[in-house]
């Protein structure tokens, strides 16, 4: 080796590049043993360097190396003569292969009867098959051009959440890169004109996917599991190498974002964190994935203080940050100059689900859901997502069933509020099948008329199925890929929900940024949004029958008054239609026939069914006695 020695940087961690210097710096405990390994490419031969405690910081370890070639080497880290790979490092070698067969974990030998000596032998042959995963080198030269950020506002948002190797596995094509972010980026047109402006990834940082389990939990998971979706601990700062592709470059990461901002689409990536991790690593990490891969949003999963840490951070100023729940107090005070946040959770599903399955879901209730917002943070809003049933299961099964996973079927969540129509799983009963398609399409017409950003799960715009698992964590396999199979019923299905976000997206009044106040604060005739039941301008909650109608004027942020009837009763309903106002029907979930039909007064709902109505004033003798009407409205 051809390089000198030198003293390394200590303000920042991992590897970093300054002219002909490379710094190498890690922080442990003080008086560790600390030491640099170097593996030469396609050889055998290790160097070791001894890193030097920091004087002033005794807790960070640093050596620097000049002239060094790191094109020819990867490398890792020794403390106290355990190695580990760098927990900064910027790429990973040794995983580019997903479930890589030299990597599963070997079972130990537990017989009482196998001496000592020949267990020690056994495991030392273990770890020289398995292979050694190393930390890389990445310094990036890739040209952004002159990419901008989307900065998509909130109220024009429509999230679509994937799996970055499910999402393409089921494809019908023989490509070598299907589960790579390549094969994501040729499906980029599919989403767009579906209506979608917003990506989340499920993890794609580097993890490992075969499930490392404690001695104390193997008893109780099946042994030689995978971890698919990625919900672990892992290497934050590199992107997982199997996900890379070709030559695990992570520029083909870069490619796929820059190709969606040309589509003003903006990508967003899910991240795990337990207790264990460090809070100002994750910030590091943040940080990192908003400079270098110029990432516009993250979904925080792990400790509230976390997520109230990057929420409060001016560095990730211009990203969006997704957690449980965010309190508007955080949301709006003046002093927080960091980004926008959102509200994700599933209280909007649990609402929904209960009343189109009727399992008591309260019709105030999921009122209060439909016109969720703030306006300082936003709201996300689904009715199925990775950790549940897909949209179509959540109407095809009244249990779940998670035999596949080899846990007995206990795992996954037992209170799904769904319902399986009349017959558990697959039927070829034409009644039961249309049962459900209506529950689909009434469900994705409440997501997408909610004021909140809507989200759909990957494959539920085609009714994708997971045969009543609910827990598809290790199922990297049909259950849990996206099916693109070319039915009649997903050709329909993905029309529908075409249709629908194109109707969101001419009505702004349907989502607007700021929350309605129920009330005619601009003297514009009408409250900006009320509720409407048999009779007009009123809804008796204490009954909680399952309908409602609400009134969306036109004034307060549209061009026509808008309209919507919701009945998830299994009967029809006459609901009441303002007067005064000339009423024509743009969109019915239940039926075509009924579309561009003009009613004024009052109108009937077919049962489980959902109405889109536009409207305008009527003039001349056709008009109503609004003094007469306008009781009682504020």
């Amino acid at each position: 080796m051809e390089f000198n020695i030198c003293k390394g940087k200590y303000e920042t961690f991992g590897v970093t590049k300054d002219k002909d210097i490379l710094s190498f710096s890690l922080q442990t405990g003080e008086e560790a043993n600390c030491n640099l390994l170097l593996y030469e490419k396609e050889k055998e031969t290790v160097y070791r360097i001894p890193m030097v405690q920091d004087e002033a910081y005794p807790t960070v370890y640093t050596v620097g190396l000049q002239n060094f070639k790191w094109e020819e080497y990867d490398y890792n880290f020794e403390i106290d003569g355990i190695e580990s790979v760098d927990s900064y490092a910027k790429k990973v070698i040794g995983r580019e292969t997903w479930a890589e067969e030299r990597r599963k974990p070997r079972e130990e030998y537990t017989e009482k009867f196998v001496p000592e000596k020949i267990k020690k032998q056994q495991k030392k042959l273990r770890e020289q098959e398995q292979k050694k995963i190393k930390s890389g080198f990445y310094f990036s030269e890739f040209d952004w051009k002159n990419d901008k950020n989307p900065k998509i506002r909130k109220e024009d948002m429509v999230i679509y959440k994937l799996h970055a190797r499910g999402f393409t596995m089921g494809m019908k094509t023989e490509s070598s890169q299907k589960g790579t972010f390549e094969m994501v980026e040729r499906k980029l047109d599919y989403l767009k004109e579906l209506g979608i402006t917003s990506l989340l990834f499920m993890p794609i940082y580097e993890f490992e996917e075969f499930l490392l389990l404690d001695k104390d939990k193997r008893e109780e998971h099946p042994v030689n599991m995978l971890n698919y979706w990625g919900y672990t601990t892992g290497n934050y700062f590199a992107p997982k190498a199997s996900y890379l592709g070709e030559e695990n470059n992570p520029d083909n990461l870069k490619r796929l974002i820059y190709k969606m901002h040309q589509l003003n689409m903006e990508f967003m990536a899910e991240f795990y964190f337990d207790k264990k991790v460090n809070p100002y690593l994750i910030i590091d990490a943040m940080r990192y994935w908003k400079r270098e891969y110029h990432v516009d949003g993250f979904r925080i999963i792990g400790d509230y203080t976390v997520a109230e840490l990057v929420a409060k951070d001016a560095l990730l100023s211009g990203c969006k940050v997704f957690y449980d729940g965010f309190s508007e107090e955080l949301a709006s005070a003046k002093w927080r100059f960091g980004p926008e946040l959102y509200t994700y959770n599933d209280a909007f599903m649990y609402q929904v689900r209960r009343l189109l399955n009727h399992q008591g879901g309260n019709i105030y209730d999921f009122s209060c859901q439909m016109k969720r917002q703030q306006e300082h943070q936003g709201f996300v809003n689904f009715v199925a997502e990775n950790n549940g049933f897909t949209l179509w299961d959540a109407f095809s099964y009244g249990r779940k069933h998670n035999e596949e996973n080899r846990e007995d079927n206990r795992d996954g969540n037992d209170w799904n509020y769904s319902s399986n129509c009349g017959q558990e799983g697959v039927t070829k009963r034409r009644d039961i099948i249309r049962q459900r398609e209506q529950k689909v399409k009434n469900a994705l017409a409440a997501t997408v008329f909610s004021q909140g950003v809507p989200l759909i799960w990957m494959g539920d715009e085609c009714g994708n199925t997971q045969n009543g698992n609910n827990n598809a964590y290790c199922q990297d396999n049909e259950i849990g890929w996206k099916d693109w199979k070319n039915t009649k019923l997903s050709r329909e299905m993905i029309a529908y929900l075409q249709e629908l976000l194109q109707l969101r997206k001419s009505y702004p009044i349907l989502h607007r940024s700021k929350p309605y106040q129920m009330m005619d604060y601009e003297n514009r005739g009408y409250p900006d949004l009320s509720y409407h039941g048999e009779d007009g301008w009123q809804v008796d909650f204490e009954r909680n029958r399952g309908f409602i109608g609400m009134f969306y004027c036109g004034a307060y942020g549209g061009k026509e008054h808008l309209y919507l009837a919701y009945n998830f009763q299994n009967e029809s309903q006459k609901m009441a239609l303002p007067r005064e106002i000339s009423w024509s029907i743009v969109f019915d979930t239940g039926s075509e026939k009924q579309k561009k039909s003009k009613v004024t007064g009052e109108i009937e709902v077919a049962e489980n069914t959902i109405l889109l109505l536009t409207g305008k004033e009527r003039t001349g003798k056709e008009k109503a006695d609004k003094n007469g009407k306008k009781q009682n409205r504020n």
